[in-house]
């Protein structure tokens, strides 16, 4: 008489897969839903009036290291004492104006990373600076941060009051200095050696609006931890 296999035991792993997959979607989704129902703050605030208008293109022209010495000055042939440049077009060319004397405005931030007879800060640009604000209280995307590194020396920086982060826009300045594509105490990197100052727009606080529905959801998964744990150490002691 032949006896027949015993059956396997299925194993348990598809399915705790299939759950954590699950617990995962659910986490994603209710982490979307919070952020859809988010309280925004204006932005109209942030906007920074009466700039010099931009000399160059609107679109940045890119060009090589051999480019020749006409191309170059038609590059930055529109730059006039009235105008400005924006680090899009240093960063797109910046042997066209290594070198010039440039206006260029932008929000301070980070820190102010001292040296002898001066700091360097961060100066950006971007939208973020001149039109929206610091992401967190908006969902306003435009793209990603981008500005110079400045040298500012002594006399200059301390007209900075309050620098840009979290939660708060920077001074925005207005700086004329010489662009320097090659600057040896930068690294060889790219910066503006500032010579004049001008703050154009303070300081902005943009505290994040309070959020009753995220506030609830922390609150009531609080409560199921702490009742998952103490139900977890009942059954253990049984």
């Amino acid at each position: 008489m032949t006896t027949s296999p015993r059956p396997r035991r299925r194993r348990p792993t598809r399915w705790t897969l299939v759950a954590a997959v699950g617990l995962l979607a659910l986490v994603l989704a209710g982490t979307e839903l919070l952020l859809r129902v988010k309280p925004l703050t204006d932005t109209a605030a942030m906007v920074v009036q009466d700039l010099p208008p931009v000399g160059l293109e609107p679109e940045p022209t890119r060009c090589r290291r051999d480019v020749d010495a006409a191309t170059l000055e038609r590059l930055r042939e529109p730059l006039t004492a009235d105008t400005r440049i924006t680090s899009a077009h240093v960063y797109a060319c910046p042997i066209a104006f290594d070198g010039r004397r440039v206006t260029f405005v932008g929000e301070v931030i980070g820190d102010l990373i001292e040296r002898r007879d001066g700091v360097w800060v961060q100066v950006n640009d971007d939208d973020y600076a001149l039109a929206v604000g610091p992401m967190g209280g908006h969902r306003n995307h435009r793209g990603f941060n981008q500005g110079l590194a400045v040298w500012l020396p002594d006399g200059l920086h301390e007209r900075i009051e309050a620098v840009g982060g979290p939660g708060r826009r920077g001074d925005v300045v207005l700086l004329q200095g010489v662009l320097l594509r090659n600057d040896p105490d930068d690294g060889g990197g790219i910066t503006l050696r500032a010579d004049h100052l001008e703050v154009i727009a303070p300081t902005v606080e943009v505290p994040e609006p309070f959020h009753p529905v995220q506030a609830v959801t922390a609150a009531v998964l609080s409560v199921l931890a702490v009742g998952t744990l103490a139900w977890s150490r009942r059954v253990q002691r049984r």
